[in-house]
């Protein structure tokens, strides 16, 4: 067998195994028909030149241009899209861990208060036993009587209130709060709320001169105000 013979034969069966196979997808019909040789159905055949050749691959290299021109700004899009729902999780993070601090925060104020509560309690009984027991001549001539525990009860008490009070301040101060002060400053409608006013002469007009209720800021904000009582100067008495 010559080697035309082998030539031939080969291209026929390359032939064959390509027809076999189905056409790419993507390719207009009339392009894959200028490259193939194989007009579309219904078209009349037309011969392959270079010219042919040539114009069907520019055709083909500008669908390509075209085609990854799109893709890229698909790309593109996606890439910034994903970017803002990233940054979106991010503020929606730290919005939610602001929220669950602000809750354990105002917690942890209104145990302060509650502790802070007790804690007067007891020293007040502690003040009442005090003055409760003789002093001078009468402790010679009325004896105090047995200790039954009581004192060391309450002195146990205060002092438990007191660590309890103390680790809490701790961890305020971790928390970026701190309690706003008031008692002796002049009035902030910013940072406090007048619930009561007192007539006094001994201090300037505006002043506060009781605490009811602590108030707290938080980075740097108000996170509760103050409830305080107010000194006035009565009409007719101002310098």
């Amino acid at each position: 067998m010559s080697r035309e013979q082998i030539l031939r034969r080969f291209e026929e069966w390359l032939d064959a195994a390509i027809a076999a196979e189905e056409p790419p997808r993507g390719v207009d019909a009339d392009i894959l028909a200028a490259v193939t040789g194989h007009p579309t159905e219904g078209a009349s055949p037309a011969p392959t030149d270079d010219y042919s050749l040539w114009s069907a691959m520019t055709a083909l290299t500008q669908e390509v241009k075209l085609q990854g021109r799109s893709f890229k700004e698909l790309n593109d899009t996606l890439g910034s899209q994903a970017s803002r729902m990233a940054e979106r999780e991010r503020d929606l993070l730290r919005e939610t861990e602001r929220r669950c601090r602000k809750e354990v925060l105002g917690v942890l104020i209104d145990l302060r208060d509650r502790l802070g509560r007790g804690l007067e309690s007891v020293r007040a009984s502690q003040a009442g036993i005090s003055r409760a027991a003789p002093r001078g001549w009468r402790a010679r001539i009325f004896p105090r009587p047995p200790d039954d525990g009581t004192g060391a009860t309450i002195a146990a008490l205060k002092k438990g209130y007191e660590l309890g009070l103390e680790r809490l301040d701790q961890t305020l101060q971790e928390f970026n709060a701190r309690e706003i002060p008031c008692a002796g400053q002049a009035f902030d409608p910013r940072r406090m709320n007048a619930i009561d006013r007192q007539e006094s002469v001994a201090v300037p007009e505006g002043t506060v001169i009781e605490v009811y209720r602590s108030g707290y800021e938080w980075n740097g904000e108000v996170f509760r105000p103050a409830q305080v009582k107010v000194s006035y100067v009565p009409a007719g008495k101002e310098e």
